[in-house]
């Protein structure tokens, strides 16, 4: 009995290491809590531009003129955010290689626009099973934003 679960324990673990399939995602936890922080920090940095706005606007209101020594710190946490979802589409992880994607096509968390680099990720993502991934090269190609 013990024999026949070790076997199957084996199998799963051997192939999943193979054909990266849903089970080793499962499996490497590292991936996904560097996804789930990189995660969290984009909720930070997207919350401190949010209030940073909101003080601006009141500021700007209350004094008739703009404000030009307002501190944010959305690009630490945005900058945070990132590492955290390379460290973990590195490992593999779709969700934050569709992620790396997005960022460097649209010039989100901080990245400049790279449409090679947005092309390397989507890619990486779509060939891992991500759908959303598949469409957006679908789009991206279809609007000949890749060369």
């Amino acid at each position: 009995m013990k024999f026949d679960y070790l076997k199957t324990v084996w199998t799963l673990l051997f192939q999943a290491q193979d054909s990266k399939n849903d089970v080793f995602l499962l499996l490497d936890t590292d991936a996904e809590q560097e996804y789930q922080q990189g995660l969290y920090f984009e909720q930070l940095a997207l919350n401190d531009q949010y209030q940073q706005y909101m003080r601006h606007q009141i500021y700007r209101r209350v004094h008739d003129h703009v404000s030009t020594h307002a501190t944010s710190f959305a690009y630490l946490n945005e900058r945070n955010a990132i590492w955290c979802f390379l460290r973990s589409a590195l490992r593999g992880h779709p969700e934050a290689e569709y992620k790396m994607g997005l960022g460097y096509l649209n010039g989100q968390l901080g990245l400049d626009r790279d449409y090679r680099k947005a092309e390397t990720w989507l890619k990486r993502a779509a060939k891992d099973g991500h759908p959303d991934a598949k469409r957006c090269l679908y789009d991206a190609y279809s609007q000949l934003a890749f060369s």
